[in-house]
């Protein structure tokens, strides 16, 4: 019987150590350690990007339509344009000042010159606003709404030439 109890004992301490170690593989790096995941500023820089892909992936449809390159379609431009006055109000608070460094096309001209990049920014919300009154009052491609979507092209290119990189 102390044979078996002596078996089951050590048989239980290794089974703890080799619990032990797995466990230690899973524990966070001690104090010190670089984190795992992205920085804040890495974060926010995604979080701009994102908006900038669901900006493109509204407006480009819309563009195409003024362009005659593609159908208007009233149903998808209302939604398009409605989601696109909605998300040019996010693009103001996509800098902060904490994503000035890192890998992004962000020139460093939208901190510095700051006031200018808002007020581009505001040109573009006030104009994809318009956007979608146009859209959501239109039932073809006309006139009023091919100026619409050139201010809102107008605003971006302003952007792109001023405050973004190559």
């Amino acid at each position: 019987m102390n044979r078996f109890k002596s078996f089951c004992t050590a048989a239980a301490l290794a089974a703890m150590a080799l619990g032990s170690a797995s466990l230690s593989a899973q524990t966070p790096p001690a104090a010190g350690a670089a984190p795992a995941g992205p920085t804040p500023a890495e974060r926010a820089i995604e979080y701009r990007q994102a908006v900038y892909k669901v900006v493109a992936g509204n407006f480009g449809p819309l563009s195409q339509v003024a362009q005659g390159k593609a159908e208007f379609k009233a149903e998808s431009a209302v939604k398009q344009a409605t989601r696109l006055s909605q998300i040019a109000t996010f693009i103001g608070d996509a800098y902060p000042d904490i994503s000035k460094d890192g890998k992004t096309r962000a020139l460093p001209a939208i901190w510095s010159n700051r006031k200018e990049f808002d007020q581009i920014a505001a040109d573009l919300a006030t104009h994809t606003k318009t956007l979608a009154e146009v859209v959501e009052n239109s039932s073809s491609a006309g006139d009023e709404l091919k100026a619409a979507v050139a201010a809102v092209g107008n605003d971006c290119k302003a952007c792109h030439d001023k405050f973004r990189s190559k």
